[in-house]
């Protein structure tokens, strides 16, 4: 077993045998089971229970109350459920109750493992801390959202805003970071970053009126480094059901919960897309090095100065950079009366690294393209310490 599942001292409840026989087998008879809520208290007040996980036998409402009287045994005793089906209803009944997390069956080491490591670090990121971390300046009272976007489609924005979400997560909170697919129709985040969620902005919608907190950290996956992401819908056919003030009211959330919330959007300047936009502290441009996105791209960008869009909020990101069909990237500039702010450069690693579902900024961080994404991160990490200190307060968008 892993070192989480090695230091935690876990009981599992539940009146079904099959089940029970099953975590037996799963933990080679070395964590205890029982059969009642009853017996569960026996064993946290007779022992130093870290964990207490619910089978499904108790995944509907009565059952979550009844949990409730080891939560006022012991307030921080982490519970978490089992369920054949994990629905949103029963995530927000689970969460209500006071229970940590809701896990899918079968039970696998890995899971327990997942959920007792998701456990420590909202523990963590509730906990103020002697000398929080300060990579970027003194801490803002909201988390930071940057947007990321293009004008075309296949332009690189995905990768971009994933490999930049990695990046802050691995170089200041992986627990403070989260990316959310914005692209409802085709949202590719969780296939680059090769996860499967279970549930998406979808069911966030759905319980719009009653979404808290624990409730909208419930529906979030996490990638195995610790960032979280709010998928896209599964289907296309979904994105009908979420709303552009849905959307947005979820990112406002995020803020609140998050210190960096990273917004990847479609190619397409749409209602939601202007929503977003209004909302977000930085916006990052992503254009590719050909004529199309290049028109695109000045299309949109004279749309947002008609809007009176402030243009200090957005920066160009140049993506392969050293394509064989270059432009020159003056021309660029005066076409679209915005200065490139960083440079990616093409790299067969880039696609190689979405097959693999590892973004390349861990796969090869020493590589070219990594050091690329690199200078997308700088200009997040540099608006973080101008925000900061005041040089660059934010600005609302005239309609």
């Amino acid at each position: 077993m892993s070192d989480l599942l090695e230091d935690a001292e876990i009981v599992i409840v539940d009146d079904d045998d099959d089940f029970l026989d099953e975590a037996k087998r799963l933990f080679e008879g070395r964590v205890p089971t029982v059969r009642t809520l009853a017996d569960a208290q026996r064993s946290v007040e007779e022992g130093n229970i870290d964990l207490v996980m619910l089978g499904p036998s108790f995944a509907h409402e009565g059952g979550l109350q009844g949990a409730g009287v080891l939560i006022e045994m012991d307030p921080d005793l982490a519970i978490v459920l089992v369920a054949g089906t994990i629905t949103a209803p029963l995530l927000r009944s689970a969460m209500r109750a006071g229970l940590k997390d809701v896990i899918e069956a079968p039970l696998t080491l890995q899971s327990v493992a997942d959920t007792i490591g998701q456990i420590d670090r909202k523990e963590r990121r509730r906990r103020p801390a002697a000398l929080p971390p300060e990579p970027y300046g003194a801490p803002r009272e909201e988390g930071k959202v940057v947007t990321v976007m293009s004008a075309k489609g296949g332009s690189g924005k995905t990768v971009t805003a994933t490999n930049l979400a990695m990046l802050l997560a691995a170089r200041y909170d992986p627990a403070r970071v989260c990316i959310v697919d914005a692209d409802l129709q085709f949202g590719d985040v969780c296939l680059v970053l090769q996860l499967e969620p279970k549930l998406t902005i979808v069911n966030a919608a759905h319980e719009l009126h009653r979404l808290d907190e624990p409730l909208l950290e419930s529906l979030l996956t996490t990638h195995p480094s610790g960032l979280r992401v709010l998928a896209a819908p599964l289907e296309p056919a979904f994105a009908d059901e979420i709303s552009t003030a849905a959307m947005t009211e979820i990112i406002t959330k995020l803020r609140s919960m998050f210190d960096y919330v990273i917004v990847d959007t479609a190619s397409l300047l749409d209602e939601l897309l202007l929503s977003l936009l209004e909302r977000a502290d930085q916006v990052l441009f992503v254009l590719d090095m050909d004529l199309p996105s290049v028109k695109n791209a000045k299309l949109a960008l004279e749309t947002l100065r008609l809007l009176k869009f402030p243009a200090s909020k957005v920066q160009l990101v140049l993506n392969r950079s050293n394509a064989r069909a270059r432009l020159d990237e003056k021309e660029i500039e005066r076409s679209l009366k915005l200065k490139i702010s960083a440079a990616i450069p093409s790299d067969g690693m880039v696609p190689a690294s979405i097959n693999e579902g590892r973004p390349v900024v861990e796969s090869a961080p020493k590589s070219r393209v990594a050091k690329g994404y690199e200078s997308v991160y700088e200009l997040v990490a540099t608006r973080a310490k101008q925000d900061a200190s005041g040089k660059a307060g934010r600005r609302r968008w005239k309609s």
